[in-house]
């Protein structure tokens, strides 16, 4: 099955969420958060996605909530 693409990620995203997009989401291996919504709007609809592609989660984990949260509301209708 081919993944979705999401067109206008950041339209799906609340504020909050939508701050301090060029910081490190991943601190563990300097991913950007806008690198991480790339990836989900691109088709990474899980963490191994995720991580397979940016490398975000692959560290000690501690950015995986946040990750899932983007990942939830850039694939909710």
């Amino acid at each position: 099955m081919k993944p979705k693409i999401v067109e206008n990620p950041l339209d799906k995203l609340p504020d909050i969420l939508k701050q301090n997009l060029r910081r490190n989401l991943c601190v563990c291996n300097e991913v950007k958060k806008i690198d991480v919504i790339n990836a989900i709007a691109n088709g990474a609809n899980t963490i191994m996605k995720v991580r397979n592609q940016t490398y975000a989660t692959g560290g000690n984990g501690c950015c995986t909530r946040q990750v899932e949260r983007l990942i939830e509301c850039i694939y909710s209708d």
